[in-house]
């Protein structure tokens, strides 16, 4: 039996469902204890904020701590400075406003480190149906033209295999300092989702 196997490429945009913003604190001290327990008071005030700004405890999580030694390469060999211990918050919320007040208040009140955001599109959001939809009828268009092109016709599909992803934006950087600050505008903007699928095709003769 002759088959012919083409990838179907389907996209749509989208307004993102959620966005991630990272909050890293962390801290140099001379000896491990006082390393951590310094870096446990920061992070504790980062949850502070995100309680006083209503991010869901559910909606917190820890994505990294480390402690470690710390030193430097001077032209007397590694010389030891100290102990730095560091953790990571990610918080993940629905509202874009919100987001936008917890990097403000974040970079003017607290001794952290931001990262993001990271903008996503839910697996449920009806845009992956849409790109789906557009990945099968581009690998049927695209057998039909090989078909003819080979003088048969496409038959009943053998196989079908998803090989999508979504295509993310640029993740931008923001270092925060202690002082006043105004108010920082996230804007979401779409993002595009692409679907792939590869589908085998029986080839029949015209």
């Amino acid at each position: 039996m002759a088959t012919v196997t083409v990838r179907g490429t389907g996209a749509a945009t989208a307004q993102p469902d959620d966005v991630t913003v990272g909050l890293s604190v962390e801290a140099l001290r001379p000896n491990a204890t006082e390393a951590f327990a310094e870096a446990t008071r920061l992070a504790a005030d980062v949850v502070s904020l995100c309680d006083e700004l209503g991010v869901p405890a559910g909606s917190r999580t820890t994505t990294q701590v480390s402690l470690a030694e710390h030193g430097e390469h001077t032209n007397a060999g590694w010389q030891h400075r100290g102990y730095r211990a560091a953790t990571r918050v990610a918080a993940h919320v629905s509202d874009a406003e919100l987001a936008s007040r917890l990097v403000s208040e974040a970079a003017a009140r607290l001794q952290v480190r931001i990262d993001g955001p990271t903008w996503r599109v839910a697996h449920d959001n009806p845009a992956h149906g849409e790109a789906r939809r557009g990945a099968a009828e581009d690998a049927r268009s695209r057998a039909d033209e090989y078909a003819v092109a080979l003088g048969g016709r496409v038959g009943a599909v053998v196989s079908v295999v998803e090989a999508g992803a979504i295509a993310p934006g640029p993740e931008p950087r923001m270092y925060a300092v202690r002082q006043e600050i105004s108010p920082m505008p996230l804007e979401a903007g779409e993002h595009h989702v692409v679907a792939e699928v590869d589908v085998t095709f029986q080839l029949e003769q015209a």
